[in-house]
């Protein structure tokens, strides 16, 4: 105690003892400290436990946003219903299901995940895109308007927005060719012969067979394999190589044993001059290329008749073979028939075939065919020629739409964009060094017509083309599927337009074959009146002649074998 102040009296308490107590005394601190802070430490609580049910209640409704997606694209023919079921099931209001969007999904890590969805019809889409909102009630919504003044708009809930993709392996097994609608033994024989390399001589059974037998084209796949020696392979690399004709023939024996003596047959005409096979050309497997030989094969049917593949593959067998054709007709009105044939390649980057997703596109070969056909009609004592150059052009097929519904298999249905190739006609003349430059197109000339012996000579050229570039649509049910029923896309009457406009644009000159020789008078006229009723039986020559080919005049065959809609799965 400082020495000049006075000691207090014993029984006394100093004044300034006990206000330095006071002012010492730390006791209700704390107290102190948690009532001046207690608001906005139940504030920051608040913003916790809010914040959590938040973050719980948007990983709820992402995961419910997810299976409706899924439940949608399991079902594209009713989605909007099938992500309402699901939301409810899952405790949502229908109503939060706010939007329910068919698209296209492309799985390319090349595009922006935001750009990978584009929304399209329900026919055409792989995927569905569902959208989900919903109210998250804030339960210490009233803390922060307590804090704040009654005048504060602070809200009582959070808008939770979700969304959610799924999208599904929509794939189709689909070719384009010809129906098989009858049997020319001397061209289809020259044909195979052909595509082979050597003589071919087959029955009409032996070629019914060969139309009748479906072959897998993964079991196929798998004998390629084995033929060539490879191991550990995908499906893509077995039909990414070029073989000889001779193991694609024992392939083809292997994966349909009950045709495997007529295989064989011409197997063994093949010989040393057996052709190759470009399967690159002949088949795209698509989403299966990936998948192993040696795994179960995929669950979509994908077949093509044997003929329908031997066609297929004088198609796609490298460089143009001339085939030359002399058979009688069996026509009436026809008497006989010689000529010649070539097969173009398709065009780059297709195939014959296809087991792929929408967007997919197949081809025909170009085709160039040149008749001359010995008419019935006789004309002064003549008999009547029409030579005859047609060009094909290329066909296509385009997998454009599949609606189908795991739930409803019945009701699936496919659509192909079809296009046939041009025509080209000319009554004409052209060489067989013309049939096979396909590096330019032909340009045929005057042809013989009729010639009356020492008399005179008819000569005639005309041109005319046929076709139409724009799609059409061919849709095939479900039991067209099964069936693999062929559905024929034609541009025009042929009778009525290519032959008729040939006659009709004829240009004829008669040339005098002896000095003073009497040309009977309107030689034009007669012929003119005599090649117009062979437009029906020329136009039935030509159709076949194409149709043993795999190809048609003014016409594209198609057929889908196989329609997978897959299960859905979340996208992205």
């Amino acid at each position: 105690m400082p020495a000049n102040l006075p000691r207090p009296q014993r029984g006394q308490t100093s004044s300034l003892r006990i206000n330095d107590k006071i002012r010492r005394d730390r006791n209700g601190g704390v107290a102190m400290v948690f009532a001046s802070t207690a608001l906005a430490l139940l504030c920051m609580a608040g913003v916790a436990i809010d914040g959590g049910n938040v973050y719980t209640a948007h990983r709820a409704l992402q995961g419910a946003t997810d299976l409706a997606a899924i439940a949608a694209a399991s079902n594209l023919l009713q989605a909007t219903a099938a992500a309402d079921a699901t939301a409810v099931s899952n405790g949502y209001q229908r109503s939060e299901v706010t939007a329910v969007t068919p698209g296209i999904y492309t799985a390319n890590p090349q595009i922006p995940p935001s750009q990978r969805f584009q929304p399209s019809s329900v026919q055409t889409a792989n995927a569905v895109q569902v959208t989900m909102t919903h109210q998250q009630p804030l339960f210490f919504a009233s803390v922060f308007r307590t804090e704040e003044g009654s005048g504060a708009q602070v809200p009582n809930t959070a808008t939770i927005v979700t969304q959610g993709i799924a999208s599904v392996n929509r794939s189709v097994s689909f070719a384009i060719g010809s129906e098989v609608a009858s049997f020319n033994g001397g061209v289809v024989n020259a044909l195979l012969g052909a595509t082979i390399g050597g003589q071919v001589s087959l029955s009409l059974v032996d070629y019914q067979s060969l139309a009748s037998a479906q072959i897998d084209m993964f079991a196929l796949a798998n004998a390629i394999s084995a033929q060539v020696g490879q191991v550990g392979a995908t499906y893509g690399q077995a039909v990414g190589q070029t073989i000889s004709t001779a193991q694609f023939l024992a392939a083809m024996q292997q994966a349909a044993p009950g045709i495997a003596p007529i295989l064989q047959i011409l197997a063994n005409a093949a010989g040393a001059q057996a052709t190759t096979v470009d399967l690159s050309r002949l088949v795209e497997f698509g989403p299966y290329s990936q998948q192993y030989v040696s795994q179960p094969e995929p669950q979509v049917l994908a077949t093509a008749s044997a003929l329908q593949l031997l066609q297929a593959a004088a198609q796609v067998g490298g460089a143009p073979h001339l085939i030359n054709l002399n058979f009688n007709a069996g026509i009436p009105g026809i008497a006989n028939v010689t000529g010649m044939m070539t097969i173009g390649e398709p065009a780059q980057g297709t195939t014959v075939l296809a087991v792929d997703q929408i967007g997919t596109t197949v081809h025909t070969a170009q085709i160039r065919l040149f008749l001359n056909v010995a008419l019935s009609s006789i004309v002064d004592g003549g008999q009547l020629q029409l030579p005859l150059y047609l060009e094909v052009g290329y066909g296509n097929a385009s997998f454009t739409g599949l609606s189908c519904s795991v739930l409803s298999p019945s009701s699936t249905q496919a659509t192909l964009n079809v296009t046939p190739g041009l025509v080209n006609g000319w009554i004409g003349n052209v060489t067989a060094a013309d049939m096979t430059n396909y590096t330019q197109e032909p340009t045929p000339t005057p042809a013989t017509l009729l010639t009356l012996p020492l008399i005179a000579s008819v000569t005639g050229a005309a041109n005319a083309q046929v076709g139409n570039q724009q799609p059409t649509p061919e849709v095939f049910t479900y039991d067209d599927i099964q069936n693999a029923t062929v559905q024929t896309t034609s541009t025009y009457d042929f009778v009525g337009s290519l032959l008729s406009s040939l006659v009709g644009n004829l240009k004829m000159q008669v040339n005098v074959l002896g000095v003073g020789v009497a040309v009977p008078p309107g030689l034009t006229t007669a012929v003119s009146a005599g090649l117009t009723p062979a437009e029906v039986p020329v136009d039935q020559l030509i159709t076949s002649v194409l149709q043993t080919a795999g190809l048609g005049l003014g016409e594209a065959a198609t057929w889908v074998t196989g329609a997978n809609c897959g299960a859905a799965k979340l996208a992205g």
